[in-house]
């Protein structure tokens, strides 16, 4: 049985520039009509309900799923407990836009279950949430953390994007520094990777912005961890900082290779050695639901080299590394000339039993895991 649980809302209030997950911009007015997609979420889950039980986790993306009404939000987690059962303790996630929140809305949802939120931040400097296509502003998410910490959420992390066109050290610092004052018990720092699809890769390559030198990149990754450091909050992966006791349930599971179960068009799972891909258009995917047909649009079988892979990108992911009993091939590290190469330049180390990037190696963990993989 699966215990992580996935649900996908697409809705939003515009697209960002530099978002390639699938979502709907249905303007401030919220989601109007959406009591169908909640139907049809509900009606996913009981199509699915052999596959999960007894959930450790509920993540509620998108899009930006608190433009739902504080009675959708309960009628999906009514149906959620209905389906598959919660465990006791579980940790239920819904990801928050500043100025989509008030204290009153946060309080209600706390009282559904939710105990954790998720608020996407981004940055602080007006010219920067501008450049990314937000939309709201520095005061919003000041006013959506204090909503938070009025309705009795004690458990609140902040999503940050460094490397953002024109971004200088100068900006990126007083994110940071302004963003712990807010004492939040999880922090995830993100590099702005552009992909093709968006709309700010168009504006690359139309000089309409330009990217910060790689070196610069570099030296605002090191003083996001230098300074999470300074605050007691724990380097467990390489883009999200926690109090102890406040890592990420639900995104440790992915990058332990866990299985999970995502509904929601445009959601993805992997169980049973496959992953599986939600149809990403929500007409197409009502239509599916409505015929009491899965909406999969894709599904891989994973194979025995996609596993190790797998364990390599999503295991060097986590600072305490891959534990190498996990290894199905013990004599991988012996004739892996790239192991040895790959120390020697002080990017990995063998520790405990465990193979893990250094801190060096962190800001090169993509072509570290290259060259690993590259010798199998």
């Amino acid at each position: 049985m699966v215990h992580y649980l996935y649900i996908h809302i697409p809705f939003c209030i515009t697209k960002c520039d530099y978002c390639d997950f699938y979502s709907i911009p249905v303007g401030r007015s919220g989601a109007d009509g959406s009591w169908k997609y909640v139907y049809a979420l509900l009606k996913e889950m009981d199509l699915r309900r052999d596959i999960a039980g007894n959930l450790r986790t509920v993540y509620l993306g998108g899009g930006t799923p608190t433009l739902f009404s504080v009675e959708q939000v309960a009628a999906i987690l009514s149906g959620v407990r209905e389906i598959f059962s919660i465990a006791s303790g579980a940790e239920i996630t819904i990801e928050a836009n500043p100025g989509t929140v008030s204290e009153r809305q946060l309080a209600a949802l706390r009282e559904t279950g939710i105990n954790r939120v998720s608020i996407g931040m981004q940055s602080l400097s007006g010219r920067e949430l501008c450049t990314l296509g937000r939309s709201h502003t520095a005061e919003d998410s000041f006013a959506a953390v204090s909503a938070a910490r009025k309705a009795g959420f004690d458990n609140i992390s902040l999503d940050l994007i460094y490397g953002i066109p024109d971004q200088n050290m100068y900006l990126w610092k007083n994110t940071i520094s302004r963003a712990i004052e807010l004492f939040p018990e999880h922090v995830s720092a993100y590099e702005l990777t552009p992909e093709e699809s968006t709309i700010l890769h168009a504006k690359l390559a139309r000089g309409v912005y330009a990217l910060p030198e790689e070196s610069l990149v570099i030296e605002m990754y090191y003083a996001a961890i230098e300074e999470m450091k300074a605050h007691g909050y724990f380097h467990y992966e390489i883009s999200n900082f926690a109090k102890r006791g406040y890592e990420s349930v639900h995104n440790l599971n992915y990058w332990d290779r866990g299985e999970y179960l995502g509904v929601g068009a445009g959601a993805h799972s992997f169980f049973k050695g496959k992953r599986k891909g939600n149809i990403p258009d929500l007409a197409s995917y009502m239509e599916s639901i409505n015929n009491s047909v899965m909406p999969v649009s894709e599904e891989i079988a994973v194979t025995e080299q996609d596993e190790f892979t797998e364990m390599i990108f999503l295991g060097l992911r986590k600072t305490e590394g891959i534990d190498m009993s996990l290894i199905p091939d013990k004599e991988w590290l012996l004739k892996n000339k790239a192991v040895d190469t790959l120390r020697r330049h002080g990017l990995i180390e063998i520790e405990d039993r465990s193979l893990r990037l250094t801190g060096k190696g962190l800001v090169m963990s993509t072509e570290v895991m290259v060259q690993l993989l590259s010798e199998t």
